[in-house]
């Protein structure tokens, strides 16, 4: 498939997880030189933002830390748990002012991490006890309700990543506290987010798919590995390899065709070193290992071709 034809792919996707229709893209063709100074103004707007958020909070940090000692319990909870709640609204009241949207993804960023913060200072000032299990499931529990509420009304990108963050720290930290394994864990955890990365991708969010299909699939193989490593199940730890290749053709995404193919790679050193190492035939071993890589580099070139490149990666 050409890259006109890519190109034109994307944004019929794009079209119509956005709602967009044929005339709002005839209308926003029609001026390139008004298209380019938006395109421009938004980047730099973009910049800026995130640059006057990482300086915020970094002054915010400072400025903590110097007068730590100095503050008593009640001021510690406010200058943190306070301090993230008064950011968070800030972020909520930006939204809904077309000219201050921009600052509002570094906002709800600085809040996501100084509410969790100032929740563990509050509880470490006034808990009277208690497993550290506990106040981690309390946390993500109040971040949880906070942000998937919000996200709910919103709809915003940047609430759905926050949402998924502390939703996987609330189950994982409860699993834990039920005592399952820590492989079962992953497992879990893994699965559950390759199928939020699904349904990312199906949605206007599809922007953050990519990132939580790459940490879901690499939580899913590790757990996966550990749970056969050593036992005669392992070789099925290249069949879920060669799994992922196959349903990165079926999610079209990109992420996915990676993980699958460096996963398969490396099991495959890994299991010629362990049994062969010590053979005379290590050396072949090694140039028919290298041959496979190249032809599964190859494979996986035209997978991303023929099933991928007909509509955007995720």
């Amino acid at each position: 498939m050409s890259t006109k034809q890519d190109a034109l792919q994307e944004i019929l996707t794009l079209a119509r997880l956005n709602g967009l229709s044929a005339e709002d893209i005839i209308r926003a063709m029609g001026d390139k030189k008004e298209a380019a100074v938006k395109e421009t103004g938004g980047v730099i707007a973009r910049l800026f933002g995130y640059i006057g958020g990482i300086l915020v909070f970094a002054g915010i940090c400072i400025f903590i830390g110097q007068l730590w000692d100095d503050f008593g319990s009640y001021a510690r909870v406010l200058v943190t748990l306070g301090t993230g709640f008064a950011v968070f609204l800030f972020a909520l009241a930006a939204m809904d002012h077309e000219k201050y949207d921009r600052a509002a993804t570094p906002l709800l960023l600085i809040a996501a991490l100084f509410q969790p913060s100032g929740i563990f200072v509050m509880l470490e000032e006034f808990s009277r006890g208690g497993k550290p299990e506990h106040g981690v499931l309390f946390m993500a529990g109040v971040m949880v309700l906070q942000q998937g509420l919000t996200f709910w009304q919103k709809k915003r990108t940047t609430l759905a990543f926050t949402s998924i963050v502390f939703g996987g720290i609330f189950f994982a930290t409860l699993l834990d506290i039920w005592e399952v394994d820590d492989e079962l864990i992953g497992l879990c955890l893994g699965t559950s987010l390759m199928c939020v990365s699904w349904t990312l991708s199906q949605s206007p969010h599809r922007a953050i798919s990519a990132f939580w299909y790459f940490i879901g699939s690499i939580i899913l193989l590790v757990s996966f590995g550990d749970v056969v490593e050593g036992t005669a199940a392992e070789p099925l730890f290249l069949g879920l390899s060669a799994f992922l290749i196959f349903l990165s053709t079926r999610a079209r995404s990109r992420t996915l065709l990676l993980v699958g193919t460096v996963a398969m790679l490396c099991y495959i050193g890994y299991f010629t070193g362990k049994h062969f190492g010590d053979s005379l035939g290590w050396p072949v071993i090694l140039i028919l290992c290298g041959v496979a890589f190249f032809g599964l580099g190859a494979l996986a070139l035209r997978i991303n071709a023929k099933y991928i490149r007909e509509k955007p990666a995720a």
